[in-house]
């Protein structure tokens, strides 16, 4: 199996893409952890995934507390001794025009979609580069050269942005976090890189999901027609993203770093 033993901690991974991307992994010989607030959805994508393997975590939290997120990264490592790969897959979409969306509503989206996702990759990373560091630092000190970055573990962090980072009319909000999601890729994978940590986003167009339930069937599905209309493959499904999610972790994706692919449905991007 392609990814035997390999530990990954999957962040909104009770549903849609986060869910499918779980299921896949499990698939594939993976240990998962799922990070997520519906505990609901925690339950089913358990009764799932028990099928394919039998080592499962979940911690129901919240993804902008650092309590929590300290709480879920320390269970992982405590019960498998390792996280291999991050998937910041959860967020939030609360769509509004920039004079009608409220303080707090903005407020919300930036502390789940940024925040949450610096959260967690500030926790693994901190156990990650421990012994990394010190050996960089040792080889500094006593004149030596510098390891290459692949003498340390293979480590992997993908974070689920959006085509709406380049901008949407009614998502002041989510295209300003999504953007800043991108933001914190470009950084983390030049910071991380001389640890053997590589850092990925993919930017998925509107895929059918929960999240997006409601605004495939806004206004009588006139919202869907636009959609299908401005992506040329239509509307996407968990699957879709999934699919590149695993390639980024997997070892055909070995001498990329800090790429942001688009899952456009053919829509031409800008970003």
């Amino acid at each position: 199996m392609k990814f035997k033993d390999k530990v990954v901690l999957i962040t909104g991974g009770a549903s849609g893409i986060g869910r499918e991307t779980a299921i896949q992994f499990a698939q594939n010989g993976a240990k998962i952890g799922i990070f997520d607030l519906d505990q609901k959805n925690i339950e089913s994508v358990r009764k799932q995934i028990i099928g394919y393997c039998d080592n499962f975590v979940s911690i129901t939290g919240d993804v902008s507390n650092k309590k929590n997120v300290q709480e879920c990264v320390d269970a992982l490592f405590e019960k498998y001794g390792d996280i291999d790969y991050l998937i910041n897959s959860a967020g939030i979409l609360k769509d509004n025009l920039i004079d009608r969306i409220p303080e707090e509503i903005f407020d919300e989206m930036l502390a789940v979609n940024l925040k949450g996702t610096f959260l967690f990759i500030q926790a693994c990373v901190k156990n990650w580069i421990k012994d990394p560091k010190f050996t960089i630092e040792k080889a500094k000190k006593e004149g030596k050269p510098v390891p290459k970055p692949t003498s340390f573990p293979d480590k992997r962090i993908i974070n689920v942005s959006s085509m709406a980072a380049e901008g949407n009319i009614g998502q002041i909000a989510y295209s300003a976090t999504k953007a800043g999601v991108i933001g914190i890729t470009k950084t983390a994978a030049k910071e991380l890189i001389q640890y053997n940590i590589r850092t990925h986003a993919v930017m998925p167009a509107l895929i059918y999901s929960p999240m997006t339930e409601g605004l495939v069937t806004k206004d009588g599905g006139k919202w869907k027609k636009f959609y299908e209309t401005r992506n040329p493959l239509g509307i996407g499904k968990p699957k879709h993203v999934a699919d590149v999610i695993l390639f980024l972790c997997g070892t055909e994706s070995d001498f990329m770093n800090g790429a942001i692919i688009p899952i456009s449905g053919g829509r031409l991007h800008s970003l």
